[in-house]
């Protein structure tokens, strides 16, 4: 290779370029697939910064129609034209999907827009009020960062008729993916409501897709509840894989009965360790077999066959009382093998999740009354005094309840002093770990649409404490109250949904965050994509945050060794207390190498910078997290390419079909002989241990050689492969590596003539 080569792929790879606010992404409704409604992850909205005068109003971000749908979060987003950017998405009931700049709270025009469509005018639905105007997106989307899509059930109006679409969507620019959009049909044997020959199909006029969606098992889960218990509507949960958008499996919760209707207050169904979906039905016929309205249900991961289910003793009276089991859905308490929901007669349940119990043996086994009124959201948080579980009664107190392995204690911990029409209100919780817990909580008139509501910030740990809300100050107005939607705690800003038309942006209006002299671990990315997610040994990573190192930075030093030093201007960084290799440091980013001997099942980061040591940051470790480097360095787009030449690939310079070209790449995994920390590749080159493929426009591309990069740290791998004779040719076929069972993200490509 020539030496000028080397040293541009040297630049690109190794000393990758700092990414200003590459952060924790929240992907998912309620946080996480547990649906705790939290984000332990945050570092910057600590109780004093929110209490202490400088939190407020920063901003609000119009969109075309009422937002019910939780926005979403996601760090290091490569926008064309723009490079990385930390963007939240949020969705409307015009139909429309919205991608803003998240660092840009006062931004007058998102960095992208897309229509799906018309929306149904609440009118032309039979018997429903609930939303007059329009319904278009009402549920909370899901992304997948590593495929750098997110999907969106769209209904719209076509020939006076209501169509629900599943849509995956280009994180970067909105563009439709491969094989979307897909019409959304189903069918189950029955012969209940609306069966015909003994077959129910799907009917869109009577159903609702209120809950968010899941991701899991390479599926998108999709669920539906009804109009308002109006009309022949039963409750579906619809599978689909996430590649290909073609249904996988159906499951209906009452196919020789009618109703018991999915809708859960928004939140999206639960999924455990092994991939299994929970939902709870909400009012329905019910006979403990084929029929399973108003109950909590666990279905198979890989067809939604019914594993085990649970209903109250008193399930009868429920159903005829309008009781729904189902209005908060299910949170998997972590760390316990539980589960816990509340009702609409304000019980809270404790099942466990191996064996949920079917028919309750005698009122009250599995549950306490905690409010006089029904519950619509819960959160939980896992606190330094063990995890608490919070509720709010409607005009009464904000409460927070112990966990124990087994069940939720009937008595509060904490309880607040505050009343307030607090029925259908959001709620997250943020935290750093165990720390710093702050219960997000908007509220407001619920039977008055477009009066303004309020958010509160409550100390999660004395819940008698207000740090602050939205009405102490008169531009820190929120807009109108949105029921169920939880706001969205990212990285310093909060944002919270309202029916305004418009995203409304809260955090510091100084950075206290610039104040603080310990360094802060706020992510930590793959160095390649920038992707947020395991690690595996050996990997190069770019860890995120602040007071991390020097304020200009400090490229890579070699010690007398020969190996990449572990100390650099004032910082180190251990994984479980071993110093890595420094690539480069600087004051809000540090690259780093993952200790090859790492084996988890999880690790421990520690920054250390002058002297103090940063909280530790626990990542899991996975075999392998491959992801190509871009020619860039931010992430994704044109890769980092040498054709059979020499030459750097680009738009002007491609690959003829046939020819070898060299791609870079890390998160490969141990190789063989084992990866030796900070070493520089040299005469020997080690090779991984797991399998490496390569496709390059869908078509497999013969390997020659994947192993170590000569002359750089290894870690970063060199992977020569043939383009195939086939393969379609423009400056953009995207590139895909798999190694063992995990593939790169689909964001970066080359170009072949």
């Amino acid at each position: 290779m020539p030496a000028e080569r080397l040293v541009k792929i040297c630049i690109t790879v190794v000393c990758v370029c700092a990414v200003a606010g590459a952060q924790v992404s929240i992907p998912t409704a309620n946080g996480d697939n547990r649906r705790t409604n939290s984000n332990p992850n945050e570092t910057i909205l600590t109780r004093a910064a929110v209490g202490g005068g400088t939190f407020g109003k920063l901003g609000s971000l119009a969109v075309d129609g009422q937002v019910y749908a939780q926005p979403l979060y996601v760090a290091a987003v490569p926008i064309a034209g723009t490079g990385l950017k930390n963007v939240v998405y949020t969705v409307t009931m015009n139909d429309s999907v919205y991608a803003f700049d998240a660092d840009a709270p006062g931004a007058t025009a998102p960095l992208w827009q897309v229509s799906l469509g018309t929306p149904v005018p609440g009118a032309s639905l039979p018997e429903f009020i609930d939303l007059p105007m329009f319904i278009g997106i009402l549920s909370t989307p899901v992304i997948d960062p590593s495929a750098q899509a997110i999907y969106v059930v769209a209904e719209t109006y076509e020939n006076g008729y209501p169509v629900f679409r599943l849509h995956a969507l280009s994180l970067a620019d909105g563009h439709e993916l491969a094989n979307s959009p897909t019409v959304i049909a189903a069918s189950a044997k029955g012969s209940g409501a609306a069966s015909v020959n003994g077959t129910i199909q799907f009917d869109p006029l009577w159903h609702l897709q209120r809950p968010g969606l899941a991701l899991a098992n390479g599926a998108i889960y999709v669920v539906f509840g009804s109009h308002g218990d109006s009309g022949n509507y039963h409750g579906w949960v619809l599978a689909y894989n996430a590649s290909t958008l073609q249904q996988a499996a159906v499951f209906n919760d009452t196919p020789n009965g009618s109703g018991g209707g999915i809708w859960q207050s928004g939140r999206a169904p639960a999924v455990d360790a092994a991939g299994n979906i929970y939902v709870v039905a909400g009012n329905g016929d019910f006979d403990g077999a084929t029929n399973l309205g108003g109950a909590v249900i666990k279905l198979a991961a890989a067809n939604l066959s019914v594993l085990d289910w649970y209903t109250p003793s008193e399930w009868a009276y429920l159903n005829a009382n309008d009781l729904d089991v189902g209005s908060t859905g299910a949170i998997l308490v972590p760390g316990a093998g539980f589960l816990t929901a509340g009702d609409k007669g304000g019980r809270v349940l404790s099942l466990n999740q191996s064996a949920l119990g079917h028919v309750e043996s005698s009122p009250g086994v599995n549950e306490f009354t905690a409010s006089a009124s029904g519950i619509f959201n819960l959160s939980l948080w896992q606190s330094d005094q063990g995890p608490l579980l919070y509720e709010h009664d409607w005009h009464g107190v904000l409460k927070a309840y112990p966990l124990s392995d087994t069940s939720v204690a009937s008595t509060p911990a904490s309880q607040g002093t505050w009343n307030g029409d607090s029925l259908y209100q959001g709620m997250t919780i943020s935290s750093n770990g165990t720390a710093d817990g702050i219960v997000w909580e908007t509220t407001g008139d619920h039977s008055q649409p477009g009066v303004p509501g309020t958010l509160h910030a409550w100390n999660a740990s004395d819940l008698t404490q207000e740090l602050w809300n939205s009405d102490m100050q008169p531009g820190d107005t929120l807009g109108s109250f949105a029921k169920f939607a939880p706001p969205l705690v990212a990285n310093g800003s909060v944002f919270v949904p309202t029916l305004s038309n418009q995203l409304v942006v809260y955090g510091l209006q100084s950075n206290a965050a610039a104040n603080l002299t310990s360094p802060q671990i706020a992510s930590i990315l793959n160095g390649a994509s920038f992707i947020q997610d395991v690690v595996s040994p050996g990997e190069v990573l770019a860890i995120e945050g602040s007071n991390l190192g020097p304020s200009d930075t400090e490229n890579m030093q070699v010690d007398s060794t020969g190996r990449v030093a572990t100390s650099l201007s004032g910082t180190q960084v251990f994984f479980d207390g071993i110093s890595v290799p420094l690539l480069y440091t600087s004051a809000n980013q540090v690259g780093v190498v993952v200790p090859f001997g790492g084996a988890g099942p999880t690790t421990q980061i520690v920054v250390q910078s002058n002297g103090q040591q940063s909280v530790p940051s626990a990542i899991p470790v996975a075999a392998a997290t491959p992801a190509l480097f871009s020619a860039s360095g931010l992430g994704g787009g044109q890769a980092a390419v040498l054709n059979q030449d020499g030459s750097v690939n680009s738009s002007t310079n491609p690959a003829s079909a046939g020819s070898m070209i060299s791609l870079y790449a890390t998160g490969l995994g141990q190789t063989t002989p084992q990866g030796q920390d900070g070493t520089i590749a040299g005469d020997v080159l080690p090779t991984p241990v797991l399998p490496v493929s390569v496709t390059i426009g869908g078509l497999p591309a013969p390997v020659t050689y994947a192993g170590a990069a000569p002359g750089l740290v290894e870690g970063v791998f060199q992977i020569n492969v043939s383009v195939p004779l086939l393969s379609p040719v423009g400056s953009n076929i995207l590139v895909i590596l798999q190694v063992g069972n995990a593939f790169s993200p689909s964001n970066v490509w080359l170009a072949i003539q």
